[in-house]
């Protein structure tokens, strides 16, 4: 059984572009693949997954992004993009979320990127990074 199951555990005031999104809360990681220091999944035998990402968005002022794609990426490449948009409304909210099913090799990264910069992302349950093994 390979299942992964993480947070963000707090907010990020301001991203950078291709900044890694480090999903440090850890509720499940049944075959050790996922790495909360750096945020990337190695999957741990071939087969395939499924990877789900939610995030929410945040506009506190006009410093910020009022819209921003994180990206799911599979050794680099992009396999999911999933855009939130506050439609420039200060002290606005918005939540996004993409799922898909990919092949992976044994030895394959996953991971999440901030494909813009300035954004603030809201952590806490409202954030997830989630995959497991389908066969």
């Amino acid at each position: 059984m390979v299942s992964i199951h993480a947070t963000l555990y707090s907010n990020i005031d301001g991203t950078t572009a291709r900044q890694t999104i480090i999903f440090s809360h850890v509720d499940t990681n049944l075959g050790g693949g996922y790495n909360a220091t750096t945020g990337v999944f190695t999957a741990p035998v071939a087969g395939q997954y499924q990877f789900s990402l939610t995030f929410m968005l945040y506009y506190p002022s006009s410093s910020y992004s009022y819209y921003g794609d994180l990206n799911v990426l599979k050794n680099g490449n992009t396999i999911i993009l999933v855009r939130a948009d506050t439609h420039p409304q200060p002290g606005y909210f918005d939540t996004a979320s993409g799922t898909t099913v990919i092949g992976l090799n044994k030895g394959d990264k996953v991971s999440v990127v901030a494909n813009s910069a300035r954004l603030y992302i809201y952590g806490g349950d409202y954030t997830y990074f989630s995959g497991f093994l389908i066969g």
